[in-house]
């Protein structure tokens, strides 16, 4: 999926599905916003004019018990100095 990410606002989630579908999660405190995409890149769900304050509440609910964040998979990979990972 192609989506612009300003990584100093945005988090982004993936979100495994039963049947196997994964979601990408985008919130962002500061615009106060939450949009999750299909595997196609359309907007499915999109929740807006949050305070800070529901959004992390949202996040922490959201990486407790459904989700992976992706923005800190690159920076633990190239800790790892994998070789497999360019």
């Amino acid at each position: 999926m192609g989506f612009k990410v300003n990584k100093k606002t945005e988090n982004i989630w993936a979100w495994l599905q039963s049947k196997g579908n994964i979601l990408k999660v985008v919130s962002n405190a500061k615009k106060g916003t939450i949009k999750v995409y299909n595997e196609k890149g359309k907007i499915v769900i999109k929740k807006t004019n949050l305070t800070k304050e529901q959004v992390k509440i949202v996040e922490e609910s959201f990486l407790s018990f459904v989700a992976k964040k992706l923005n800190d998979i690159n920076i633990k990979q190239k800790e790892k100095n994998d070789p497999m990972i360019a």
